[in-house]
């Protein structure tokens, strides 16, 4: 399954996700000692990454479960004042994926059917990230 580049928007909704993908993990964005398996924010910070391998691989059949994980882990477990800032990247994330997903892949309405309807009516997100980070 491929994204399809010859619908209008594509390329400008991909260059987005890029831009997504070189802040995720960027140290000034991520929590501190988030990737510690016992801390509150390891699920979150791992399923954002399944769902860049995910992308980056061309398996978005499987994107929307962990699209879905994200949204109530972050439901369950509202951010601390340390992971604010990264609670909304990863919410602004996972709406801008459902929709690239949805809208220029032909992935089913079942596998869509999984993501929450307010993320996945969410529509485009307006890029906040204006350049990679240093």
């Amino acid at each position: 399954m491929e994204l399809d580049l010859s619908i209008p928007g594509a390329r400008e909704e991909r260059a987005k996700l890029k831009l997504f993908h070189s802040h995720l993990n960027h140290p000034e964005v991520v929590p501190e000692q988030v990737y510690r398996r016992n801390s509150s924010g390891y699920p979150l910070v791992s399923y954002l990454n399944n769902i860049c391998g995910l992308y980056l691989s061309k398996n978005y059949e499987v994107i929307p479960v962990f699209i879905s994980r994200a949204h109530q882990h972050m439901q369950e477990h509202p951010a601390s004042a340390n992971s604010k800032a990264y609670y909304e990247l990863a919410s602004i994330y996972i709406r801008q994926m459902a929709y690239v997903i949805s809208s220029y892949t032909n992935i089913t309405k079942e596998c869509l059917g999984l993501i929450p309807a307010e993320i996945l009516d969410a529509g485009p997100q307006a890029s906040v990230l204006s350049k990679a980070p240093n």
